[in-house]
């Protein structure tokens, strides 16, 4: 559609200058005269050349922003306020001005004659579709108050879980960092200087040191093969892992991971649950709602899963009948889901399998530390013990030949 670039005047007279895209004059006529303005001139064409806002490339809104604004539209409807004020009272509070552009684009579509959730679906990377799909139930029903609060507990919790992972696995990475950062300082200062005082003495050199003189004049010599080597390795992976076939099966090998394989299944299942209650609360069909699970439970193995669930379903099928076939599903997710289908409360089980499964990821991530501390310690006695064999077992040697 044509850009038509407009001026034109408030109620109180204030000149107001912006673009909007329609098949025709009239159309932007028409959408300026629903948002209480009288156009000065339209004119079709592209606005005129300005230089890109450099910042706004460095700036994007933030899963908290979406969490933030989820809550205070949901107050501020179910207040009585109509949406585009509401949505033009929060473009002055967000200090974001990546959120304020989405939420100023939201109100001008909106104020076009475009519904929220289709003004919303225009923002994919901000707005997922369970996102929109959401909010088109709630207008749909007439509760999108009570759909913007579930939105919001949804994106929260996941923050959370996120951040709790994160703030578990600080400490592990942190010391693996050190690690890394040792090996490489031995192999390059320590290791070489090792090497030249073996070389003056005509003894036989242990497995271990051989192994770790070979690896350092090679690291030292070939290092920029080895970088080579190794970016060609991750793009190779990175295209491999964008492929389908690829993409599924590293989605398999992360949910039998020691520690945090089993974890990450439970946050999924949590997911599961939560989302499609969500989605059935707010009268969306139950083939609709597996649709969009199947596509926001961010795992390709139990997405297929899900789609196998849809499609028994479509033949008339229980959703109870083919979790209990799956390996990914646990009897009592199960069993909840058969007790809601067979007593109509398929919402209300659905939401209790999921705060038990936030419960057992809480517990998870509480654990995980304390699970990873023994594996790591474990990990650094054997990187340490190697290298001192390899250091000062050549000793023993050198100390034999000095006395002889």
């Amino acid at each position: 559609m044509p850009l038509f670039r407009y001026r034109a005047r408030d109620k109180a007279g204030a000149l107001v200058t912006g673009s909007l895209e329609a098949e025709s004059r009239g159309t932007i006529e028409a959408s300026l005269d629903k948002m209480g303005l009288i156009p000065i001139s339209i004119a079709e064409g592209r606005p005129s050349f300005q230089l890109p806002d450099i910042k706004k490339y460095f700036e994007k809104a933030e899963q908290t922003d979406v969490i933030l604004f989820s809550r205070q539209l949901a107050t501020l409807f179910s207040a009585g306020i109509p949406l585009t004020k509401a949505l033009s009272t929060l473009e002055r509070q967000f200090k974001s001005p990546a959120f304020q552009e989405i939420l100023r684009k939201l109100r001008l579509d909106i104020e076009g004659g475009s519904s929220f959730a289709s003004a919303l679906a225009k923002h994919p990377k901000v707005f997922p579709e369970i996102y929109s799909n959401m909010v088109e139930a709630g207008e749909a029903g007439g509760i999108l108050d009570s759909v913007l609060d579930r939105l919001a507990v949804m994106f929260e919790k996941n923050a959370e879980n996120k951040a709790k992972v994160k703030s578990a696995t600080l400490y592990p990475k942190i010391v693996l960092g050190a690690v890394v950062v040792a090996i490489i300082i031995l192999m390059n200062f320590v290791v070489p200087r090792f090497a030249k005082l073996y070389a003056g003495f005509n003894v036989e050199l242990p497995l271990p040191t051989l192994i770790l003189i070979k690896g350092s004049t090679l690291f030292n010599r070939y290092w920029y093969v080895a970088l080579v080597v190794s970016a060609v390795m991750f793009f190779i992976g990175r295209l491999y892992l964008r492929s389908s076939v690829g993409a599924m099966q590293w989605d398999g090998v992360k949910l039998k991971i020691p520690v945090f394989g089993p974890l990450m299944l439970k946050s999924i299942l949590s997911r599961f649950a939560r989302v499609l209650g969500a989605l059935y609360k707010s009268g969306l069909p139950i083939l609709q709602s597996l649709d969009i699970v199947s596509r926001s439970v961010e795992n390709r193995v139990i997405s297929a899963e899900v789609k196998l669930i849809e499609d028994y379903v479509r033949a008339g099928k229980s959703i109870s009948e083919p979790m209990g076939a799956s390996s990914y599903f646990p009897p009592m997710v199960t069993q909840m889901v058969a007790v809601g289908e067979e007593t109509g409360n398929l919402d209300v089980m659905l939401e209790k399998s999921a705060e038990y499964y936030d419960r057992e990821v809480d517990s998870a991530i509480r654990n995980l530390t304390t699970t990873l501390e023994p594996l790591l310690l474990a990990f650094i006695f054997v990187i340490v013990l190697f290298l001192a064999l390899a250091i000062f077992l050549p000793m023993w040697d050198i100390l034999k030949v000095v006395r002889r």
